[in-house]
């Protein structure tokens, strides 16, 4: 296809300006932690920091300046707001005057990468001729095309809907969204949800939101302030959440053969603060990764309508005061890779481990009981093989000396390094996990529904509390660029195992799940991945559901775990 491309014809010219032909695929950096490649210039002094910020299209990180590697820039380029660059330097974690760490220039890299309207950066340390102790730094960024939208309507009942979001609103970062429904045959007529994302407070990396949204009855607004411990040179972190929810309830009574309904209002409040110690202050970067975290955290749910509610009602909504304190153990590297979960883009592979013990009272209206939890985690690569991931978690809470709610959950998660496939390239990924669930609630259950067990699955009456899955996928990256779009050919294999206390899941049958499709991905849009596969399910009849299941939408749930602590949590039963 490549070379009846460059043949000189009507069709081959229409070829060559849809697909882009990139043999030349970015080699991996695997080797050594990201910050390496600075300790040459450890010490120097920063005589200037400059800021380039690339628009989406035509132009390429690598490459000092931002050559272009189009000829013409896209009509995208002329209706983007560039990012300010002072809102780049905010991010930096060093500035002009500064000897260099190699750690701090790293971690810049890696967190302006995080930000959701960046699709690249690279940083460069440039020696200054001449001079033996200071370098000029170049920070190089690319945007992503800000917008997105949808809109849909039926004239004849009539109803529509529009959504717009903008993450990057004027070049200054901050994002926006905006839907609105009309439903004329409904009791509620409009329904809206809108949310303000400011991802960071000047140089503080404090974040802040404020939403509202109304839904079928249901209204909720609320502000969140959050400062995570979003590197390991950071020292406090914290976060704020107040939330007003008006809600609707439905539910049946014992012995009672009608559904009890009705509207109840409660506040949330949800604060939590952390500090970190470094466990060695010597001057070398490679020794400031090791931390020790504590943290304590105060959630409360206030139900402001229970006065109209009989206690029956009450009991199951209880006022409630949580109160978490946690300790922690965590190291964290980042590795460099491509072609992992994204499409050519620099993807930071974090590995390090975390080891944390949440522990504390739950005082509830009717009720007190003591939660206890703890986490174990731990990342390596083989430079061989490729990365694993390896987890186990237990918590629960202890009331009258019994425990309730508990669960254990463990992960095992691997994927091979980018392998040569001639002009194509391929990775193959595998996810095994456990949870068992003991003591639990009336109504808690799990599925092997979805991305908890089999993909595009669904039985609504097949539960439990115990879970076994394992999820293989191998994916191929295309050397064909059409329209700048990358494409991926994927193939997997899900199985699951679903039991309780009366049968394990060693006794109870194994549902399978077999599917392949096409992945979708223009790294410099902000829409998400399509993917178009379809599915079969050989024992599905066994349970009365879909043999088949033919998708348009959705990706891989495979995703990163990091080892970043954050506010103190309990055991999740999913």
């Amino acid at each position: 296809m490549q070379r009846f491309a460059l043949k000189d014809n009507l069709v081959s010219k229409l070829l060559r300006s849809l697909m882009v032909f990139d043999n030349r695929k970015t080699a991996p950096d695997t080797t050594k932690p990201s910050e390496m490649k600075y300790e040459n210039f450890e010490c120097r002094r920063i005589r200037k920091v400059e800021i380039i910020v690339l628009g989406p299209f035509g132009y390429d990180v690598a490459l000092k300046y931002g050559h272009e590697i189009e000829r013409l820039r896209r009509f995208g380029d002329q209706i983007h707001y560039n990012t300010r660059n002072w809102i780049i330097y905010d991010k930096l974690l060093f500035k002009k005057g500064d000897a260099i760490d190699a750690l701090k220039i790293s971690e810049s890299e890696r967190l302006i990468r995080q930000s959701p309207y960046i699709v690249d950066d690279k940083i460069f340390v440039d020696p200054i001729p001449g001079s033996k102790d200071s370098v000029d730094v170049l920070v190089v960024v690319q945007d992503v095309f800000e917008f997105t939208g949808a809109a849909s309507a039926n004239p004849t009942v009539p109803n529509g809907n529009l959504s717009i979001t903008d993450i990057n609103f004027l070049g200054l970062g901050q994002a926006t969204t905006n839907q609105i429904s009309y439903a004329p045959q409904y009791a509620q007529r409009y329904e809206y949800n809108g949310i303000y994302n400011v991802p960071e407070i000047a140089n503080t990396y404090v974040s802040a939101q404020v939403h509202y949204n109304t839904l079928n009855y249901n209204k909720n607004y609320g502000l969140i302030l959050s400062r995570p411990f979003f590197s390991t040179t950071t020292h406090w972190a914290g976060g704020l959440d107040i939330e007003h929810y008006h809600t609707a309830f439905s539910f049946l009574l014992p012995n009672d053969s009608s559904p009890v309904s009705g509207l109840h209002n409660y506040d949330s409040r949800d604060f939590w603060v952390g500090y970190a110690f470094p466990l060695n202050e010597n001057p070398l970067y490679r020794f400031k990764k090791s931390q020790l975290i504590l943290s304590a955290r105060v959630n409360n749910i206030n139900y402001t309508s229970q006065y109209s509610f009989p206690a029956s009602i009450n009991q199951l909504y209880p006022n409630e005061t949580f109160i978490l304190g946690a300790i922690g153990f965590t190291r964290r590297d980042y590795y460099k890779d491509h072609y992992i979960f994204a499409f050519g883009k620099t993807e930071d592979i974090p590995l390090g481990y975390l080891f944390t013990v949440n522990s504390g009272p739950d005082f509830q209206q009717f009720k007190q009981r003591w939660y206890s939890g703890f986490k174990g985690s731990y990342g390596w690569n083989n430079s061989s093989l490729g990365y694993m991931y390896l987890s186990l978690e237990e918590g629960g809470f202890i009331n009258s000396k019994q425990v309730e709610q508990g669960v254990i959950n463990t992960e095992f998660f691997y994927f091979t390094n980018l392998i040569p496939l001639g002009q194509w390239q391929w990775r193959q990924y595998l996810l095994n996990e456990y949870t068992l669930g003991y003591n639990r609630m009336p109504g808690e259950f799990l599925t092997i529904n979805g991305n908890s067990g089999l993909q595009r699955f669904y039985s609504p009456s097949l539960t439990g509390t115990q879970r076994w899955s394992d999820n293989f996928e191998a994916d191929f990256f295309s050397p064909w660029h059409p329209l700048g779009f990358e494409m991926v050919l994927v193939a997997f294999i899900d199985d699951a195992l679903i039991g309780n206390h009366n049968v394990t899941v060693l006794q109870s049958h194994l549902y399978q799940g077999y599917g392949a499709g096409i992945r979708f991905k223009n790294e410099h849009f902000i829409f998400n991945t399509l993917q178009l596969s379809f599915h079969y399910f050989p024992n599905a009849a066994l349970v009365k559901a879909n043999a088949w299941n033919i998708s348009s939408s959705g990706s891989t749930s495979f995703q990163f775990q990091d080892f970043q602590f954050a506010e103190p949590y309990m055991a999740a039963f999913r």
